[in-house]
């Protein structure tokens, strides 16, 4: 295990965030917060098996923002709508449904 894979690990993950949560400063702030604390908090792992296992959670929680999170910024049109952003990235088609709630009403709204 390299010093290498960790710093790519965390480059990664701190590039998704941005992609992800674009025009979002807020969102961005505490993302990078959070991988920063998190990746500190195991700076001192000696063990592979444990980087390795630390690694992966990385990868998984870099996947999960790219895949599953969408932005749905409030539409200045219409008074309660929101525009809601998929990129290719987003997992339309996978075995997960795509459920969307609604802050302002506890019921999901129907994907388009």
């Amino acid at each position: 295990m390299s010093a290498r894979e960790v710093r790519t690990a965390f480059r990664r993950l701190l590039k998704t965030q941005r992609l992800r949560f674009a025009e979002d400063n807020t969102m961005i702030a505490a993302a990078r917060e959070q991988t920063r604390r998190e990746f500190e908090q195991n700076r001192g792992l000696e063990s592979a098996r444990d980087i390795e296992k630390k690694l992966k959670h990385a990868r998984n929680v870099e996947e999960v923002i790219r895949r599953y999170v969408v932005q749905a910024p409030r539409s200045d049109e219409r008074e309660d709508t929101y525009k809601i952003k998929f990129t290719p990235e987003h997992a339309l088609r996978d075995r997960h449904p795509i459920l969307i709630k609604s802050s302002l009403k506890d019921k999901p709204l129907k994907d388009e």
